[in-house]
């Protein structure tokens, strides 16, 4: 076997693994859970809420975007790069359908979403700012350097490798779960895929019930 193809094995390897780990995570968490926890169709509802590390990104405006940027809102957080030839665009489609479908809840209640690049090397503010527009007006592109964002994504257990593909290009394997952050800043759900907009939709309106929203 070839260096090449020994690399590209190993990376496989590691991020199968740690997408096994993640699924492992879910069992145990519903497990934990108590007969009075919300059951949600397609995402885990964390009980107690996990509160997000400190981290400092920006956003596609160029702002600082930091664990103060998500308190006061919901939002759907999803890890991708711009470069992404199918799982970004159609979670992000799928994403722009379910905050359409949640406009008749009160301004406060409505969800947030943010695609954090795990790409930082070409995703630019500027790059993201035209991509994530493409989708929604109102969502959200963060950035940051490679150490903050190789550390954020760590700790909350978002797997990602680089490819190398011919030539000098690249592509980056990532997680396709969207975590949903609460107006504290903590983590209160998890999506695993495959994603439905109906089915998210409903689970979030579950949860804002749960909490008295």
């Amino acid at each position: 076997m070839s260096r090449k193809k020994s690399i590209a094995l190993a990376i496989t390897l590691a991020i199968v693994a740690a997408i096994a780990g993640m699924l492992l995570s879910r069992v145990l968490m519903q497990r934990l859970q108590g007969p009075d926890t919300v059951a949600l169709v397609t995402g885990t509802l964390l009980e107690p809420p996990r509160p997000l590390p400190d981290f400092a990104l920006v956003d596609h405006d160029n702002q600082v975007f930091m664990n103060e940027s998500l308190d006061g809102r919901w939002t759907f957080l999803f890890f991708g790069f711009t470069h992404c030839p199918d799982v970004c665009p159609t979670t992000l489609r799928m994403l722009a359908e379910v905050t359409r479908s949640l406009s008749d809840l009160q301004p406060a209640a409505r969800p947030r979403v943010a695609l954090v690049s795990v790409d930082p090397k070409r995703d630019t503010p500027e790059q993201l700012s035209k991509y994530v527009r493409f989708f929604d007006p109102d969502f959200i592109g963060v950035t940051g350097s490679e150490d903050a964002l190789n550390d954020l994504t760590r700790q909350i257990g978002v797997p990602v490798a680089i490819t190398p593909t011919d030539g000098e290009g690249y592509t980056v394997d990532h997680s396709a779960a969207i975590f949903l952050i609460d107006p504290s800043g903590s983590i209160r759900a998890l999506f695993s895929p495959p994603h439905s907009p109906a089915t998210i939709a409903a689970d979030y309106r579950r949860v804002l019930k749960s909490t008295g929203q």
